[in-house]
């Protein structure tokens, strides 16, 4: 099983997946599920994703597990029941069109203002060569509403300083390259972080060994939101951010799905909830007939 593990997480690297640790995490619970039910691993059968959904949503789990949270294992699942199968380990997918709980739409947290952006691009600190990394890629990922996967692939080539653009490999949409607008600020922060680290060609921000880029920034940004007074945000924030902010502005739907690169409108209808939700709140905060009724 230690083998089979190694083999998985390698299988993990190679296809890029940032969340190793949570995808061996679940996959050790799942074969430890598997254990204590006396089920060997060869022997499986197509009822084993059910009766695992099952166990996570039993009396003693429901309280700690939402149902993104199981789906999210299930899904961690579901991938490593495939690795068995690539390699042979299992004669089926066993996971394969096997569906997830349904699940309410869930609204993006910890958005950041247009104001609240600012304080933290502005204030954020610099301790070492690694920070000055992190910089230029917080100012990327909200100029041009990079995911964290497009950010660590970026090479010097996939930068058009000219045409002020980037060109990134989009892995939710079989990995075609798509050019996006960059910012100004962005473009001038990375032109002089590559300067001065004698950067002309490969990839942008340095493969980090011990731990992902997202790591990485996500442990930094917790510690500058709690310095800088700011609600906590993690790496895929600063997309979230943007795609509100430019909603508040007036930008319209079908503009801001090109921008995010959402091949369903639906995932970028979800951003004109967010910006309803703070009117109603405005609403209820400050209008003269709500407030006098508190």
């Amino acid at each position: 099983m230690e083998k089979i593990l190694n083999e998985f997480e390698n299988y993990l690297t190679l296809n890029s997946i940032a969340s190793k640790s949570n995808y061996l995490i679940s996959v050790k619970e799942f074969l430890n599920y598997l254990n204590n039910e006396n089920q060997a691993l060869e022997r499986m059968n197509k009822n084993i994703l059910s009766e695992y959904r099952a166990f996570l949503l039993s009396e003693e789990k429901q309280k700690a597990l939402s149902r993104q949270t199981v789906n999210n294992k299930l899904n961690r699942i579901k991938k490593f029941l495939r690795f068995l199968y690539k390699k042979k380990y299992t004669n089926q997918n066993l996971g394969q069109n096997f569906k997830g709980l349904k699940v309410g739409e869930v609204l993006p947290k910890n958005i950041l203002s247009a104001d609240e952006m600012k304080k933290l691009l502005d204030n954020f600190s610099i301790m070492n060569k690694s920070d000055s990394m992190l910089l230029v890629l917080i100012h990327l990922l909200y100029g041009s509403a990079l995911r964290i996967n497009e950010a660590e692939s970026l090479q010097v080539e996939d930068v058009d300083f000219m045409e002020r653009t980037i060109t990134i490999t989009d892995r939710k949409d079989n990995d075609k390259r798509k050019t996006k607008p960059a910012t100004q600020q962005s473009l001038k922060i990375l032109k002089s972080y590559l300067h001065d680290n004698a950067i002309d060609e490969g990839y942008i921000f340095c493969q980090q060994a011990k731990t992902t880029l997202r790591c990485l920034l996500n442990r930094k940004l917790k510690s500058e939101c709690k310095r800088l007074n700011l609600k906590p945000i993690t790496s895929h924030s600063f997309r979230h951010s943007i795609a509100t902010q430019v909603l508040r502005k007036g930008a319209g739907v079908r503009e801001v799905q090109e921008f995010l690169g959402h091949r369903n409108i639906r995932n970028t209808e979800i951003y004109t909830r967010v910006v309803k939700e703070d009117l109603k709140n405005m609403i209820g905060k400050f209008h003269p007939r709500e407030v006098s009724h508190v």
